[in-house]
């Protein structure tokens, strides 16, 4: 799944943007921390991923718990998803649906 890569920004003081469209994945190290909770991501969970981009190039990525997504119910649409296994898609389904 593409996106458009559109950006906005932070505030308007900040360097940095963050991409309007996340991303999924899984964590593959034991040391991913939830920039929401700060509770540790454990290893072969899905994580949600925020991509911030700075003014002189460089990119950031915030991970996020999966259960401490804002909004759920769009998760399907986000970049990552396509990938996931038929086990992770239904996790993340389960989660939307309990959502409403």
């Amino acid at each position: 799944m593409t996106h458009s890569g559109t950006t906005v920004a932070t505030n308007s003081s900040s360097p940095w943007a963050k991409e309007v469209v996340p991303v999924l994945g899984k964590t593959t190290t034991t040391t991913c921390t939830c920039q929401s909770c700060q509770l540790p991501i454990n290893q072969g969970h899905i994580r949600v991923g925020l991509i911030f981009h700075h003014m002189n190039g460089y990119i950031g990525l915030d991970w996020h718990h999966l259960e401490c997504c804002e909004t759920p119910d769009r998760l399907a649409q986000v970049e990552g998803y396509d990938l996931l296994s038929v086990q992770d898609k239904a996790i993340i389904q389960a989660l939307a649906a309990s959502s409403h």
